[in-house]
């Protein structure tokens, strides 16, 4: 479960590579810090291998097998030591072969990740950010050599352990001079965006397929990654992968947020997955980067908590010389991994809520926290799924339902279960009918929200329905959308003083409608009052699982089972994030007293126990809940509720 990725992105211009390489210290660093797999490098984005090599380019500066080095220090402490491969990244073979390039369908261009180069850049001027060309991943030649690479590898070293390749995914369609000629031989229009998006996903499967083919030729159960490929809109490349890594860098992107959907989504495959962090203060390759090594913890057991396996991401020096200061950062947050991953391992989501995905980002990211702010535990399902298990169902904005979602969905509200859609998920079988959307750009919500009983924004505008059901919240319509022609003041149009005369919140039996894209909204706006009204309508309307006390909002819950052993496991995180300069941190993590959490569940409940101490939890059973008061802890604490086997 403890995992890190040694990058080595190592130019050309650099001397005496692997010159420090010390093979005990190596070794004994890595296993001090409770790491249980490395992931090494055969060959970098810098287009080099460091390995003695008849396919590609030993780097230049480097004297020796530096992969079989480390693959042996690692293994002679019981180590596992997987392979990385780059594939979309490469600058070597970009500059040899520039027909392996991958280039854009719309502007047919080379495709470029970071700063893109000009005509008019001096080759001295700075660039502060990544700078790679991408290759072709459909391109029949350019597959051809990394398959051969592939093949050497194998034959060189023992890769039971996995082969990770690297950048496999770009965009979603390519217009290469090879990947026109396979549309054309397939009988695609070449100028076709659909058929162009058609194409690639056949030749990027057939390439996985390919891939792993080989892997598995000599070593059968080696585990195969393609990163890239661990996107919850990717669906069809998900069954050629051999198990998940989730990469993840909130301080780079997104804050500390978006990895749980993600592990809940992904979860349902039945494969390992791996949260993916790194120990940086901002972003990958950043030499002399420190995360605070109590915000790694955070991150560590935040990963346990959606049960994921735990990857951190670190970048070798060019020397090879292992980093101190590194691994004590990481085997300070591993040891306390270590402590608790026997109650995390095995476990699945204890929750009667689902999240039905929309594949529109902004709706499911701003649904995940929303129902995170909330503290409630929740699936992700998709069309086909079996909804029996669950008391609720929540559309976010703008789900696609087939005939058959609409009739098991129509038939589960029928049924006592409680659905919640908002905007464009609303369907007719559940008495609400929609006319269309609204023909302004925003408008307002009244419904008493705490202390404010005028209008608020919605940062958004109503879909229009009618229907018998009762009105809880009024629109409020703006004079006029606010256009070049028509605006008024700084910012947005005022409100009239009257309501529209269709409904901003209506609940029709067993059916909670928001007109609004609510969960859009609040993933771009963050606005309070919205968010205050959205959670006291579900909360209103759903009997809640999970309800907790003095537990501040950026506190997460997250409840899991693993039946086989008959317990339940709470997870409790807390720490507030900020931000300085132009990164998400985890500075402090302040002590949290008289919590209390209230579960709903019909199991007897044993014993409640603070792991790893082993303090007991006072709890009292009654009324279908039970209720946990917990002792003051800080940033992490996880109760193992054991209950009476049926």
């Amino acid at each position: 479960m403890r995992y890190t990725s040694m990058d080595f992105h190592t130019s050309p211009l650099i001397p005496d590579i692997g010159a420090r390489f010390d093979p005990k210290k190596f070794a004994n660093t890595v296993k001090a810090a409770n790491i249980e797999s490395v992931l090494v490098f055969a060959k970098c984005h810098h287009g080099y291998t460091y390995y003695p090599t008849k396919v590609g380019t030993m780097h230049p500066n480097l004297k020796f097998d530096l992969l079989g080095a480390q693959q042996k220090a690692l293994r002679s402490v019981g180590v596992k030591a997987p392979v990385y491969i780059t594939v979309g990244w490469n600058k070597l073979d970009v500059d040899n072969h520039p027909e392996w390039r991958q280039i854009r369908f719309d502007t047919k261009t080379p495709l470029y990740y970071g700063s893109v180069p000009t005509d008019h850049d001096d080759p001295d001027d700075v660039i502060k950010d990544c700078s790679w060309t991408t290759l072709c991943p459909a391109n029949p030649d350019y597959i051809d050599h990394v398959e051969a690479l592939t093949r050497e590898v194998c034959e060189r070293y023992d890769v039971s352990d996995g082969i990770f390749y690297d950048i496999c995914f770009m965009k979603d369609a390519c217009a290469c001079d090879a990947c026109r000629a396979g549309m054309r031989a397939k009988g695609l229009d070449p100028e076709s965006l659909s058929d162009a998006q058609k194409y690639y996903v056949e030749a990027h499967i057939a390439t996985m397929k390919r891939l792993t083919g080989v892997i598995h030729e000599y070593y059968p159960d080696a585990p195969v990654f393609y990163n890239g490929g661990a996107d919850m809109n990717r669906t069809e490349y998900h069954p050629h992968q051999g198990h998940f890594i989730l990469e993840d860098l909130p301080t780079a992107w997104g804050g500390y947020d978006l990895m749980p959907i993600r592990a809940k989504f992904f979860e349902k495959y039945g494969k390992d997955v791996f949260g993916m962090t790194a120990k940086f203060h901002h972003n990958w390759g950043e030499f002399g980067g420190f995360k605070n090594k109590e915000a790694l913890k955070y991150e560590c057991a935040d990963m346990l908590s959606v049960g994921a396996s735990i990857y951190v991401g670190d970048h070798l020096h060019p020397s090879a010389e292992i980093d101190e200061s590194t691994y004590a950062v990481i085997g300070y947050a591993f040891d306390y991994v270590k402590k608790i991953e026997q109650y995390c391992d095995r476990t699945k989501a204890c929750t009667d809520l689902a999240l039905w995905l929309s594949h529109r980002k902004n709706s499911d990211i701003g649904a995940s926290k929303l129902l995170q702010v909330m503290h409630l535990e929740y699936d992700v399902i998709e069309t086909g799924e079996a909804l029996s298990k669950y008391a609720c169902v929540i559309l976010p904005d703008l789900v696609t339902l087939t005939q058959e979602d609409r009739a098991a969905l129509a038939a589960f509200a029928k049924n006592g279960g409680k659905i919640i859609a908002s905007y464009d998920s609303i369907f007719d079988e559940l008495g609400i009918r929609k006319i269309g959307p609204s023909a302004f750009d925003q408008d307002y919500i009244k419904c008493k929200v705490e202390d404010f009983v005028t209008p608020f924004l919605a940062y958004s505008s109503a879909y229009k329905t009618e229907s018998d059901g009762e009105p809880l919240a009024e629109v409020y319509e703006p004079y006029f959308s606010r256009t070049f022609g028509h605006y008024s003041g700084h910012k947005n149009t005022p409100y009239h003083t009257q309501p529209a005369d269709y409904p901003a919140l209506v609940k029709k039996d067993n059916v909670l409608y928001f007109a609004h894209p609510v969960f859009r909204a609040y993933n771009r706006s963050g606005n309070y009052v919205l968010e205050k009204y959205v959670e006291s309508a579900i909360r209103d309307f759903y009997d809640c699982m999970i309800k907790t006390t003095e537990l501040p909002s950026c506190g997460r819950v997250r409840l899991r089972e693993r039946e086989q052993d008959a317990f339940l496991a709470l997870h409790l995180l807390y720490a507030p994030p900020v931000n300085r300069g132009n990164v998400c941190l985890l500075p402090d993590f302040p002590k949290l007293h008289d919590v209390e959490v209230s579960i709903k569940t019909d199991k007897k409940i044993r014993s409640a126990t603070l792991r790893p101490d082993g303090t007991a939890v006072p709890f009292s059973q009654r009324d279908g809940r039970v209720t946990l008061s917990l002792p003051p802890f800080r940033m992490h604490a996880l109760v193992i509720l054991e209950y009476e086997a049926e």
